[in-house]
């Protein structure tokens, strides 16, 4: 009759043994719930969210978290739809070893996410080359951003049939707001606000950019470092 009583020797050689089953076991057991929580868990349709891209080199869109809160709390004012709003990385580096950037760009454009940019001078020139920017000269005609006075950015682009050239504001400077650097979220130098054509909800994106400026125009530090 074999020996069944426990015994720290015993234990400790029948981990040795088959420890690495143990572990390929766990490690499927982790990848099969998080692809199932993935699969299932409950989807916000872009027509119902606000996802503001920082473009650059360099992002942290962490510190931005509480001025999403505000945002999302005072869009849904305007549009009780609204479910989400959101700032997201986009790494662009452009270079001869890394192409990384412009496809990542390219596929969010092509598939309509994001629902503005940050952009860095780098990233705006292609949003331009690509024609991918709303024009803003109407809505800035009729007041949008105007109590911020922020810098408008035109740009000419040239038909290449008839070889006519003409301009259109494409997006506002942002070298103004230097709480994005200050907070370590966004190089704000050199940057722009601009807004994809192919949004799934302009009319609710350009109130909640308002809503995000007004909030960094109010940042302190100080104030920041209290409440934390």
């Amino acid at each position: 009759m074999p020996d069944t009583r426990f015994s720290w020797r015993a234990l400790l050689e029948h981990l040795r043994k088959f420890g690495a089953i143990y572990l390929i076991g766990i490690a499927v057991c982790l990848f099969g719930t998080n692809l199932l929580w993935t699969m299932t868990a409950p989807t916000i349709p872009p027509e119902q969210s606000v996802i503001v891209y920082l473009a650059a080199g360099y992002s942290n869109p962490e510190p931005l978290n509480g001025i999403a809160d505000e945002m999302l709390k005072e869009t849904q004012k305007i549009d009780s739809t609204l479910k989400k709003v959101e700032f997201q990385s986009l790494q662009y580096i452009e270079s001869e070893m890394d192409y990384s950037g412009p496809m990542t760009l390219l596929a969010k454009l092509s598939i309509g996410e994001g629902d503005a940019f940050l952009a860095s001078r780098q990233v705006m020139d292609q949003l331009v080359l690509g024609g991918a920017l709303l024009p803003l000269d109407e809505i800035v005609e009729n007041g949008w951003m105007k109590r911020f006075a922020l810098e408008p950015y035109f740009v000419t682009v040239k038909d290449e049939e008839s070889g006519k050239e003409s301009n259109y504001l494409a997006g506002l400077k942002i070298d103004t707001l230097d709480a994005l650097s200050e907070m370590d979220a966004f190089r704000n130098e050199d940057a722009f606000l601009a807004i994809p054509a192919n949004g799934t909800n302009q009319d609710t994106t350009l109130h909640a950019l308002e809503i995000m400026v007004d909030a960094l125009q109010r940042w302190q530090p100080d104030i920041q470092q209290s409440v934390a």
